[in-house]
């Protein structure tokens, strides 16, 4: 692994206290503000970088892995815990379509992204019902994100190369106001590249994609009081792909065509009327399908994960309070076929939540948030087993400012989850126990963070126990299997200097299973993963040139679970340069280097496989050069 000094989690708090004892040029750290959420991705930050998959959107976070060198095969993980375990949204939507083990779940586009939101373990009551591991929340571009001051109506287009997997992705924009306030934007993408190529110049068969993706958007303020938004998001992925795509080829795992697509509409309105009133109602559908063709054992496989839920809360300002209440609602739909059994196979599960959350700033110095949900879970299986199950969530935590700047923050969050669909393309395969309960998560945090003028830096130590999580049991059916844990630390640490912005971060994750470290094989519960350091330098050569570099250093993981191999460490740099030679942001030119020294890794979050088996997943990509152009007009 390259060189990496090691601090101790103790190091970190004393570096992070430290903070308040200086005293430099005042300049502003920009950040955020949201409650609830630990990071934030901007479409600034995607744009620098050339984003094109999970791996790229989530870079400079420590406490997030991205498995799979594949956009197919990328599964997330936070703090050690798969996607399966969070809720996720885009727009407001829940994603909660867990098609094949075997690969990702998560379909998203960067090219159409505003930003996106992380929030790592239990947490507030306006997180979902389920969030036993945290929420990441994607929220995509409107036509007012495009639009230049005084601007009506405006068109975009970017062309982008990428030289590793010779890869070419297009998209073409057009927005404007339809009304005044009220904006529309359409947004198609197209993507086309071969096989990503390892560091040492070995092709990863079978990981070449064509994509096609689209957005229109109707939104925007109607008046001062009334707020609307209409979305259509679409993405497509038709290619030839390994059976199992995270594992290697083999005689087991063999090439066949595959389709998936997902496609997401959502509607939303928010009234404002004075302090007590902001009411805001989200409805939304979202449909994942994913097709195997001409199997040779099993045929064509061919299903589809259909979700239909809404969201009505209203937000008051009383007095120092900020206080929501809601109430939500989610149907889920697994639908598969196969011509093993020549059978149309069904799940349905239903979820009601209602949930209240309160943020009360108790004087200057202190704010303190508490709230609950109580939700209500309802599956029939595949073989018409019923299950019904309810649970409460509350939670509780205070952030105290002991000196301008430096301010000390605890608290404890649970979230309930009950009995859900299981992923897709096993609900034939895989059977319910019949005492399968529900799960209960509890994450204990605390911590300080600093903003001193020009130097910022923060830690958090958490503990989190996830009780009776559901896997496989001996009988090979879906069953509470005991207790997941994962405790830790993140810290941060940055400083401007002028032009120059500096921030290195830090996570520790240990996520065990009844005491044991997750391994590659639990599938659907989350992974381990060595330390993980993040150093990120950004430089404003003028108001028109940015230069940035990023390292990311994963230390060797060498307590693993019985039966599976260590984990070696590694260390990868990418750069990026972006020039706006007209003063008006028409025209911007990026160039980006992912992997620059070229080096042969396999992240942590990619399947490894076990002691004795060489047929893990395969290595991430190698250098690859990107160069993008976009114009507006």
């Amino acid at each position: 692994m390259d060189a990496v000094c090691k601090l101790s989690p103790i190091t970190l708090a004393l570096i992070a206290f430290s903070a308040s004892a200086q005293e430099t040029e005042t300049i502003e750290v920009t950040g955020h503000q949201l409650k609830g959420v630990d990071a934030v991705v901007t479409a600034d930050d995607l744009a620098k970088r050339q984003a094109i998959d999970l791996d790229d959107i989530f870079r400079d976070n420590p406490e997030v892995t991205i498995g799979g060198s594949s956009g197919i095969t990328q599964k997330l993980y936070v703090r050690g815990l798969e996607d399966t375990m969070l809720n996720v949204t885009i727009d407001g939507a829940s994603q909660t379509s867990n098609l094949f083990h075997h690969q990702g779940r998560l379909s998203i586009e960067p090219e159409l992204l505003k930003q996106v939101d992380i929030s790592a373990g239990a947490g507030r009551a306006t997180n979902g019902p389920g969030a036993l591991g945290g929420a990441i929340q994607f929220k995509t571009k409107d036509a007012h994100d495009l639009l230049q001051a005084n601007e009506k109506f405006g068109a975009m287009v970017k062309g982008g190369y990428y030289t590793n997997n010779n890869g070419k992705k297009y998209s073409t924009s057009v927005y404007g106001e339809v009304l005044d306030g009220l904006g529309l934007l359409a947004t198609y993408g197209y993507i086309d590249n071969d096989n990503i190529e390892d560091s040492e110049g070995e092709e990863q068969p079978y990981t070449a994609a064509e994509q096609q993706v689209g957005l229109i958007k109707l939104s925007g303020d109607i008046n001062p009081n009334h707020y609307l938004s209409l979305a259509y998001d679409y993405r497509e992925d038709n290619e030839t792909r390994l059976h199992k795509p995270h594992f290697q080829e083999s005689s087991r795992n063999i090439p066949l065509d595959q389709e998936t697509d997902r496609t997401t509409i959502t509607g939303n309105y928010v009234f404002t009327n004075g302090d007590y009133v902001k009411l805001d109602l989200t409805a939304y559908n979202t449909r994942s399908r994913i097709a195997h063709l001409n199997h040779p054992r099993w045929g064509t496989s061919d299903g589809n994960i259909e979700t239909f839920g809404g969201k009505i809360f209203n937000t008051a300002q009383i007095g120092s309070h900020s206080l929501s209440v809601g109430t939500e609602y989610r149907n889920d739909e697994s639908k598969f076929a196969t011509d093993w059994d020549n059978k149309i196979h069904y799940e349905k599960g239903k979820v009601y939540g209602i949930f209240l959350q309160d943020d009360w700033q108790v004087s200057d110095t202190v704010l303190l948030s508490a709230g609950a949900r109580y939700d209500w879970y309802e599956l029939i299986d595949n073989i018409d087993q019923e299950f019904d199950s309810s649970g409460f969530s509350p939670n509780i935590s205070v952030n105290y400012e002991v000196a301008p700047g430096v301010s000390l923050f605890t608290g404890y969050a649970e979230a309930f989850r009950g009995q859900t669909a299981k992923e897709l393309f096993i609900i034939d395969w895989t059977a319910n126990d019949p005492s399968r309960g529900p799960e209960r998560a509890k994450n204990f945090e605390f911590g300080v963070k600093v903003e001193r003028d020009s130097f910022i830096a923060g830690i958090t130590v958490f503990d989190t126990k996830i009780k009776n999580v559901v896997d496989k049991n001996d009988n090979g059916d879906f069953d509470n299997v005991g207790d997941l844990t994962t405790k830790g630390v993140t810290a941060y640490v940055g400083q401007v200097f002028g032009d120059l912005s500096t921030r290195l971060s830090y996570n520790q994750s240990n996520p065990e299973l009844n005491g044991e470290p997750l391994s590659d094989g639990d599938m659907t519960l989350g992974t381990a993963v060595g330390d993980t350091w993040v150093l990120n330098l950004d430089y404003a050569l003028s108001q028109n040139l940015d230069f940035g570099w990023t390292s990311k250093f994963v230390e060797r993981l060498d307590d693993v679970a019985d039966g599976y191999q260590e984990k070696a460490g590694y260390g990868v740099h990418d750069l990026y340069a972006q020039w706006l030679p007209i003063d008006n942001e028409a025209l911007v030119l990026t160039l980006s280097v992912k992997n620059v020294l070229n080096k042969q890794y396999v992240a942590h979050g990619t399947y490894h496989g076990s002691a004795g088996n060489s047929l893990g997943g395969y290595a991430a990509a190698g250098r690859d050069y990107r160069f993008n152009l976009s114009y507006a007009f």
